[in-house]
């Protein structure tokens, strides 16, 4: 008896060891040409900081870290924009799912009612809510990377960010925006106070 028990804690920590492996890999790292690289205008930065301006900064900031390549800068705000989208919920379902619900489940006046209650509620405060939680998740991931946060006037921030709230970016103007987020955060050194992350 003293026997197996003994195997079972052997055999659980490698178990572990195993998929713990398994869930570290990572895709692999696109590299840009120079030409690719030259190909993404670098944003304008240029603002002077005030108060009211850096109010805002909780909602518009943008990342550099020194020492940086623009693949690997990619890379890391790809991973890190992913997994801030990937808490966000959404909305939206096929046709085809809808009806196959409607079909397994059937359709109760009490559940229907409560759920266009829901996606009211979502609707006005959701949105907010959501966009709220994908800068914290994206500051931190960053942050954990080695990444400086700088402030950001609104205007020259949505030249190449986008929010998601209740609805995903197209994924051309995607792209686009996080290539230049890429070479902002590649680029030269800010001359903006660092931010808290």
């Amino acid at each position: 008896m003293g026997m197996v028990r003994w195997t079972g804690l052997v055999l659980l920590p490698l178990a572990a060891v195993a998929q713990a492996q398994a869930i570290k890999s990572e895709p692999e790292m696109k590299t840009f040409s120079a030409e690719e690289i030259e190909a993404v205008a670098m944003p304008d930065l240029a603002y002077t900081p005030d108060p009211v301006i850096a109010g805002d900064f909780d909602k518009y900031f943008f990342f550099h870290r020194e020492g940086t390549d623009f693949s690997r800068a990619y890379a890391d705000i790809i991973e890190c924009d992913s997994l801030a989208s990937g808490i966000n919920f959404y909305m939206g379902a096929s046709d085809a799912a809808i009806a196959a619900a409607s079909a397994n489940y059937g359709m109760l006046a009490g559940g229907i009612g409560g759920a266009i209650g829901g996606l009211m509620a979502d609707a006005i405060f959701g949105s907010a809510e959501r966009r709220r939680i994908k800068r914290v998740n994206l500051r931190n991931c960053m942050y954990f990377k080695g990444y400086d946060r700088y402030g950001l006037e609104k205007d020259l921030w949505q030249a190449f960010h986008f929010e998601e709230g209740l609805s995903r970016e197209n994924a051309k103007d995607r792209e686009a925006a996080l290539r230049k987020q890429a070479r902002v955060a590649s680029g030269p050194k800010p001359q903006y106070e660092v931010l808290e992350p």
